[in-house]
């Protein structure tokens, strides 16, 4: 299953993050919104796949890319057929929504009568609108680009505000594409092509947060006690004091996180002190084990921790 790298760093940050750190509550809540919108994409992505679709299509799910000034776009779904591009904008968000277009402005109204504004859907998929316009007319394409928001809670309300704008319930989906396929003609448009072309552009955008190295924890961290307490080193295995688990594999999770926070490169001593092992022998025998590229020269040695560290646990 695809997670964004927001997802998969905001994880990593939580995970790390001392519990008294004065933004862990921020960094907390933004997790809990990226897991709520996987689950709306997720959602989304079973409502595509039950739909029949009347002509060939191809369907990109978290499509990313950067424009030619260097600004990112990020794409919940971008649906392509012979008559049109679609742009949609996932939202999984609870309560009232209400609209303001005059100030473009986007809020919802939560069961305890609290009224929070939020990014505007409209201004976020409108952008990627122009932005996919602009590559079409660049390829000498010819098709209609729109967008649709998408709400994937059942249980969110819709004010009368928003009516005659593009937002609907994710299960009012299909309707809205079988009346794009009524009102759209068909074109002599290469799809394969075009997903070709699409396919150049794209690439998993990289996030990341200025966080301070004193402000994350050290230690292999027991995700059986969901990170709350370290794992000591012994006898080539990890050791859960408080639950008693024993892994050979924490140490893996333990550099992915490394990995994303800090730095990809670790010395011996970073190394040591990052997950408790005193003895310098030791951690020597460990990156032997882990097999990591080695670079310069006496006490300029480090180790490249690999993208693919958490794939290397099976090996």
């Amino acid at each position: 299953m695809y997670r964004t790298e927001k997802l998969v760093y905001l994880e990593a940050l939580i995970s790390r993050l001392k519990v008294d750190d004065e933004e862990f509550p921020s960094y907390q809540q933004a997790y809990y919104r990226a897991q709520a919108g996987l689950a709306g994409e997720l959602k989304m992505q079973r409502t595509l796949a039950d739909y029949h679709f009347p002509g060939p299509y191809k369907i990109f799910y978290n499509f990313e890319c950067l424009n030619e000034k260097g600004f990112s776009h990020q794409i919940d779904a971008l649906i392509i057929t012979t008559r049109f591009l679609l742009v949609v904008e996932v939202k999984q968000i609870s309560g009232t929504l209400f609209y303001k277009p005059a100030f473009h402005e986007f809020a919802r109204q939560t069961e305890e009568g609290v009224i929070e504004n939020f990014k505007n859907p409209f201004d976020q998929a409108y952008r990627h609108q122009l932005y996919i316009s602009y590559l079409l007319s660049k390829w000498d394409i010819s098709l209609p680009v729109l967008y649709i928001v998408i709400n994937a809670n059942i249980r969110t309300k819709l004010d009368s505000s928003l009516n005659g704008y593009p937002i609907i319930h994710l299960s009012g989906l299909p309707n809205f594409l079988e009346k794009l396929y009524e009102t759209n003609r068909e074109s002599t448009v290469n799809l394969m092509d075009l997903e070709r072309k699409l396919v150049s552009i794209s690439r998993r955008l990289p996030y990341s947060k200025n966080v301070e190295r004193d402000r994350l924890r050290n230690g292999v961290l027991c995700q059986n006690c969901d990170f709350h307490h370290v794992m000591y080193y012994h006898h080539g295995l990890w050791i859960c004091p408080h639950c008693g688990v024993k892994s050979k594999e924490a140490i893996f999770l333990a550099l992915h996180q490394y990995r994303l926070l800090i730095g990809d490169r670790i010395t011996n001593r970073e190394l040591r002190k990052f997950v408790g092992i005193d003895c310098k022998a030791v951690t020597s025998k460990l990156l032997k084990r882990l097999k990591f590229e080695q670079f310069g020269k006496g006490r300029g040695v480090y180790h490249l921790i690999p993208e693919d560290i958490l794939e290397r646990k099976n090996e």
